[in-house]
């Protein structure tokens, strides 16, 4: 209640909510891209593990955000196309991060490690521009 007849409620959380996809986007772009062959030459796996405290923190940032801004206005959120769309993406790029997590020589630059490498940046930047999108269906009506 407070986020949706609040002044500042909603823009503070959607500050923390966007530090905090900043955070997820940065740890698991720079994780992905060691998978593909670019960037850092520490090994992947080793990489993985040493961010992924932040990416936890960011994540946990971002739900902590986003539930209460969802219950602000649950019923409109639940009928909006791209905040559907930004759940299922969202779902999507945490099995896939886990997966390559936990599924031996993932990190290695196998073939399969690079596909769900390519796979989880897509979804992770698709969580992004679909929240984008919601703000702009909220505005336009679109």
């Amino acid at each position: 209640m407070w986020v949706s007849t609040s002044m500042w409620g909603f823009a503070i959380l959607e500050t923390f909510h966007i530090i905090g996809l900043t955070i997820v986007l940065g740890t698991i772009f720079v994780i992905n891209l060691t998978v593909l062959g670019v960037g850092t030459r520490q090994p992947a796996d080793q990489l993985a593990r040493e961010l992924a405290p932040w990416t936890i923190a960011g994540l946990l940032v971002m739900m902590g955000s986003g539930v209460p801004m969802f219950m602000s206005s649950a019923v409109g959120y639940a009928g909006s196309v791209p905040f559907l769309i930004k759940m299922t993406l969202l779902t999507s790029a945490i099995i896939l991060q886990v997966a390559i997590h936990r599924v031996p020589h993932m990190y290695d630059g196998t073939a399969l490690g690079r596909l769900a490498a390519c796979l989880s940046l897509v979804c992770w930047f698709g969580v992004a521009y679909a929240g984008r999108a919601i703000s702009f269906e909220i505005l336009f009506g679109a």
